[in-house]
């Protein structure tokens, strides 16, 4: 009798190599990257976990979601697999201070998609650290080859990649932390990519951060239905009907299975090339943020004009003028810019609604030209400050702080999680916290880490 062997779609190829990675295979850059990466989640989660929105969205799960073994970061509160991963993505992204990996085709966060799938399965099911680390470059790469297959068109339409691409990453994950073969992960991979979703529209709200946590609540749904026999196609991403047709006019299926290799040392980890966040707003202001600090202080009350060129989507992204509010404001070039010259400073406290109310901050917005300049990329801008004497300071970034070609320091990325972990849970804790985070790769079990990601004193379940 002949056996049949089943076509190596590319959906299929895809999945057998996000089943196939597992932590002692990887090479050593990608492994530290995975520690980077998992350092810069739990403070950007710590940093949205006392967020309003974020306490709205735990009364729903606390409602809704069951007891169970996972734990709500920055809460008490302990829920289901799907619930914690929803709560726990909700939050990380909540402050768009999460990680980011922008190409020139796409822009994607993956961490707060993968790490809330990540710990959902590893804290139900007693994983060690090389197999979180594992599921989440598995997620990573998976995540990453789906954004970059759906291209530019994609990224500048309606769609908000992490929604969509965010599905597929989340699903990889759960799958290779649940010890899926590649024919399940194939069918985790087809669940998640029918459930994609997610719409810039809704940017500025408490909904936008919705996408990730719906795309790691979602995968760790495929990937456990895919584990209890559930089915789906095995063209799910690049068939005719599959979801890269239906979210761009034109795909680019070859870059799912680009790079990937027979071995670790001759596959191209996308992993490699993330970067994360000094500020909390949307990335593409972040090279003018970048631009004002590095000019010498500069009194606001001299200021008579300011001119701000970036790249043509960039500046469409964040033309909004005069924002009402401190979640709008992360997508506003001119806030951005008047917070930055004003305060000398682009953290949390730059993007509250006090700030964006504060009228010398209005008033130099009203200030702020954005122009589009296709000769920058999106990673750069040119910033030209015309003062009252008619005096031009000028200030040009190429590639802005955080990006792979200027990339944050692991003492950068811990100074992060420090000041996060301060506010949040105390210093003596957070100190254990920074220690658990470096020493991921080798950790017996999640119990201890999470326990210092719960605060000392009782809180509500909501919040």
């Amino acid at each position: 009798m002949t056996t049949i062997e089943p076509v190596l779609t590319r959906s299929r190829e895809l999945a057998a190599f996000g089943a196939s990675i597992t932590a002692d295979a990887l090479p050593e850059p990608v492994v530290h990257n995975a520690r980077r990466a998992f350092v810069d989640w739990t403070a950007a989660a710590l940093a949205g976990s006392g967020e309003p929105a974020a306490a709205k969205l735990r009364g729903v799960v606390a409602a809704v979601g069951g007891d169970g073994p996972c734990t709500v970061v920055g809460t008490t509160l302990r829920t289901s697999p799907p619930f914690a991963a929803l709560a726990n993505a909700y939050t990380s992204h909540l402050l768009d201070y999460d990680d980011v990996y922008n190409p020139s085709a796409t822009t994607i966060h993956l961490g707060s998609c993968v790490w809330p799938a990540v710990l959902a399965i590893g804290q139900a099911r007693g994983l060690a650290g090389p197999a979180l680390v594992a599921a989440y470059v598995a997620g990573f790469e998976v995540g990453a080859r789906v954004a970059c297959a759906a291209g530019p068109q994609h990224y500048e339409s309606g769609w908000h990649v992490t929604g969509t691409a965010g599905h597929l990453a989340a699903a990889a994950a759960a799958a290779n932390a649940l010890g899926l073969s590649a024919e399940a992960t194939t069918h985790a991979l087809g669940c998640a990519a029918t459930q994609a979703a997610g719409v810039r529209e809704v940017y500025g709200s408490d909904t936008k951060a919705i996408h990730p946590g719906k795309a790691a609540m979602d995968g760790v749904l495929a990937a456990l239905l895919a584990e209890n026999g559930f089915t789906s196609t095995d063209t799910a991403l690049e068939g005719e009907r599959g979801l890269l047709r239906a979210i761009t006019p034109r795909p680019h299926p070859e870059l799912l299975t680009e790079g990937l290799g027979t071995d670790g040392s001759d596959t191209h980890w996308h992993v490699l090339d993330n970067g994360h966040k000094l500020y909390p707003s949307a990335s593409l202001t972040h090279p003018a943020i970048d631009a004002v600090l590095a000019l010498d202080p500069v009194d606001p009350a001299e200021v008579a004009a300011i001119e701000v060129r970036m790249a043509g989507f960039a500046a469409a992204v964040t033309a909004l003028a005069q924002p009402e509010t401190g979640a709008a404001a992360k997508f506003s070039t001119a806030h951005c810019v008047a917070a930055a010259l004003t305060r000398r400073h682009a953290g949390p406290a730059e993007f509250t609604d006090t700030v964006v109310a504060d009228p010398v901050v209005a008033a130099l917005r009203d200030k702020v030209t954005v122009l589009a300049d296709e000769a920058v990329t999106k990673r750069g801008c040119l910033l030209r400050i015309t003062l009252h004497d008619r005096t031009e300071l000028r200030s040009t970034v190429e590639q802005n702080k955080g990006t792979p070609a200027a990339p944050l320091t692991d003492a950068d990325l811990e100074d992060k999680l420090v000041t996060a972990g301060d506010a949040t849970l105390g210093h003596q804790t957070t100190d254990l916290l920074v220690k658990s985070c470096w020493a991921l790769d080798r950790l017996a079990g999640l119990d201890e880490l999470m326990a210092y990601v719960t605060p000392v004193s009782p809180v509500c379940h909501a919040g």
